[in-house]
């Protein structure tokens, strides 16, 4: 009932939010996102959730980083309770939206790999997939020239050239791809060669 009552006041202005973060509890909330019951863990994830898509000066995300939140919510977007792994998910999303050092921490949590298997898998739920794909926009969006590297390393061009076809992203979809080519540009004016990346747009049947 706690974790309810602090997810209720962190879903409104972000001087509720501040309010909870000075009060110091983000790092037990991030200790329960590894209780074992689903009942606990949900809302403790809701309320490290609206801390991480607060709209403020003062960048809360951070905090809930620093209590270590990033490698539960990895293990979390594989839990078998469906809200939890959406949640997890979209979570994820948010921190990738961030700066490049949290986008990387979320790379180095190994998330990426299992998060383009949700993405691609025709037998993920339709929720989770949105939010597992909204991580990958977002980190393509964000990242760096050697993030974008790591990103279609481990199969990204394909989750966006799925996303194509859906309405609500497919504009995401093309600024990163576009970003993507951009990287690839760079690598080829090292290189002297062609871009690495557009053979494999054509390789998608990304046209």
């Amino acid at each position: 009932h706690t974790c309810w009552a602090l997810s209720h006041v962190c879903d409104g202005p972000s001087v509720h939010i501040k309010a909870v973060v000075e009060a110091g509890v983000c790092e037990r909330l991030v200790q329960l996102l590894e209780h074992r019951s689903w009942r606990v863990c949900k809302p403790a994830l809701r309320t490290v959730g609206n801390i991480v898509c607060a709209e403020d000066d003062v960048d809360y995300t951070q905090y809930v980083m620093d209590a270590g939140a990033v490698p539960s919510l990895r293990q979390l977007i594989a839990h078998s309770n469906r809200e939890i792994q959406k949640e997890a998910c979209w979570t994820l999303s948010n921190i990738a939206a961030g700066t490049v050092d949290q986008i990387q921490e979320v790379l180095d949590s190994d998330a990426v790999p299992y998060l383009v298997e949700l993405a691609r898998s025709p037998s993920t739920d339709a929720e989770v997939k949105s939010e597992a794909c909204w991580v990958v926009l977002n980190a393509t969006s964000c990242g760096s020239d050697s993030q974008i590297e790591y990103l279609v390393s481990h199969g990204c061009v394909a989750v966006l050239g799925d996303l194509l076809t859906e309405t609500s992203m497919v504009m995401m979809a093309l600024e990163g791809l576009e970003r993507i080519l951009q990287v690839g540009d760079v690598e080829a004016k090292r290189s002297t060669g062609a871009n690495p990346y557009a053979g494999m747009l054509c390789t998608a049947r990304i046209e």
